[in-house]
């Protein structure tokens, strides 16, 4: 089920803008924009009634210097929309000096039009990572 999500919002990617992601201006959330126009009308149709779409975008904490484990500690939250962007909102607030991995198949694709013309197709999607730092 998780694929088939994912297959939507990679099929219809179109080399537009690149997904932006970017603390709130508060850095009380995750904002996503610049969003493929598909998988936005998909987000707006599905987010509120399928669970499957809150896996569209997971964050974890990365481990810091005084960190007793070198685990990710994933950092659990809800996707919501605002307008033309897609919000996460952590259930606990993020930690000044903490940095935090996101991940998501958002505006994903299997190859760019750069990579099909030099044969370097890959054989999986790749999810989009950024590392934010509170």
């Amino acid at each position: 089920m998780i694929l088939a999500a994912a297959a939507l919002f990679c099929a219809c990617s179109s080399e537009n803008k690149p997904l932006k992601i970017e603390f709130s201006k508060d850095s009380s959330a995750i904002v996503f924009s610049q969003l493929e126009p598909v998988g936005l009308l998909q987000l707006k149709n599905k987010l509120q009634t399928d669970t499957l779409y809150q896996k569209l975008a997971t964050v974890l904490q990365t481990p810091g210097d005084n960190d007793s484990t070198d685990m990710e500690k994933d950092w659990p939250g809800r996707l919501s929309l605002k307008g033309d962007e897609l919000i996460f909102t952590p259930d606990t607030p993020f930690v000044k000096g903490k940095s935090y991995l996101v991940q998501t198949m958002l505006n994903t694709a299997f190859a760019t039009k750069k990579d099909i013309f030099s044969s370097e197709v890959g054989h999986q999607v790749k999810p989009i990572q950024k590392v934010l730092v509170r």
